[in-house]
Formats: C-alpha cells, structure tokens, sequence
C-alpha cells in the first residue's frame, strides 16, 4: 500500500519560513515608504519657504511708498524759517527787507540810517527800548543797526496773538498784542514813560500822545491807535 504524501503547506518548517520572509520584506517596505514621506515633506517645505521669501521681497517695496508720501507731506507742511537779524548793520533791500519788525531777547539800541556817512544828520530815527519794541523799516531808508544780544524778525500777515490783559515795559502792537481800552498801571515815579502811537518808525511825528506819570495812572488806549510804548510804570492792567 502506497503511502500518502503529506501536504507542504502542512509542514511547520514552512510556515517558519514565511514568516522569516515576511520579517525580512516588512522593514524595507516601510523604510522606503518613510523615504518618500520625508522626501515630499522636505519638498513642500522648500516651496513654503520660498513662497514666504518672495512675499518678504514684496513687501518692504509695499511698506516704502505710504511711508515716502507722509516725508513728503511732512516736508511740504514744514515752513521756512523766519530770518533773523542779530546785532550789526544792515543795508535795507540787499540785507534786510523792508517792513515791520519786532525784537526779541535784549536789544538795546536800534536806529534807522538815511546813509553811510557815521554822521547825525544820517540817523532818522533811533531809540534805547526796554522790553520787547517794534520798528517800522522803510523802503527808503539806506540801513538799520542794532546793538544788543537781542534779535529782530519780521513779522508777517499771519501774526495772530492772544492778547494779554496784563503787561509791563515794551512796545505793544494795540489789536494784536492788546485790545484798545482803558488801562490802569501799578506804579510810577516820574521817571517811567508811556506813549499812544500811530506808527512804529520811531519818529517823533508818530506820537498821539506821551506822559511820565507819578504814581499809579490811567490811560484809554482807542482802537485807532496803532500802538501803545510803556517802561517804569509797573504792570498795567485792563480795567474795562
């Protein structure tokens, strides 16, 4: 009787070695599949990282132009600086244009020249002020001189100050610097002065009216008045 021949699937020595196979293949399956994985990740970490430099590049250009519009605007709202006239001589229309000027700091003399000569006879009008002091410039006048470590500027159309109810020594410009109006002041001893004017050039013709006061007094500044002067007098105050 012939014997019957056994199944090789049923023989444990070949399961073992599937299983040895199968052990063997598994790794390297997964290796490569991690391989590619890594792979695709390093990939779209290049082109986000290259996305995100274009958009870098992009936008300083983006960031610049608003900011060079507001230079821009800032340069254009900026005003020149006023020229400024220290202590010396200046020849009026080649120096200093003519005008309406007013000091600052401590001037203390100033005089308006018909010519070059040193002479007296030159000198048109001139004054020692006390406090800050207005001079009207002339076209027709030759020079200006000022003595001091004060400074004068001119002052323009849009000068526009609050103006004060209480003021001492100086020369006051009247509906700008103080409202017309009746004025007391707190002192005098006969050696101060005030004046009512109807101009600033300094000359004697532009005097409304003047007084050196003993004592407290009292002065109607009208709105006609162009300017009102004032030094050893104390502090005027506005009593209507």
């Amino acid at each position: 009787m012939a014997k019957s021949k056994k199944s090789v699937f049923k023989k444990w020595w070949f399961w073992a070695l599937m299983v040895i196979v199968l052990i063997a293949v598994s790794p390297g399956y997964s290796e490569t599949e991690s391989e590619q994985a890594d792979e695709q990740q390093t990939n779209e970490g290049k082109a986000q990282t290259e996305e995100k430099s274009q958009k870098e590049e992009k936008q300083p250009e983006q960031e610049q132009q608003p900011k060079q519009e507001t230079t821009d605007k800032e340069q254009q709202s900026k005003k020149p600086e006023k020229p400024t006239y220290a202590s010396g001589m200046y020849e009026v229309g080649s120096d200093i244009e003519p005008g309406l000027y007013q000091s600052s700091g401590s001037v203390i003399y100033w005089e308006r020249l018909a010519g070059f000569s040193g002479e007296f006879d030159d000198i048109i009008a001139n004054g020692n002020p006390q406090g800050q002091e207005y001079v009207q410039i002339k076209q027709s006048d030759a020079a200006f001189t000022s003595q001091g470590s004060g400074e004068w500027t001119k002052v323009e159309e849009d000068y526009n100050p609050k103006p004060k109810t209480t003021f001492g020594d100086g020369t006051y410009l009247v509906g700008k610097d103080i409202e017309p109006g009746r004025y007391k002041s707190s002192t005098g001893d006969g050696l101060g002065y005030w004046a009512r004017l109807s101009g600033f050039s300094g000359e004697l013709a532009e005097i409304i009216a003047n007084g050196n006061p003993s004592g407290p007094t009292m002065i109607e500044i009208s709105s006609s008045d162009k300017g009102f002067q004032t030094w050893g007098n104390g502090e005027w105050r506005k009593v209507d």
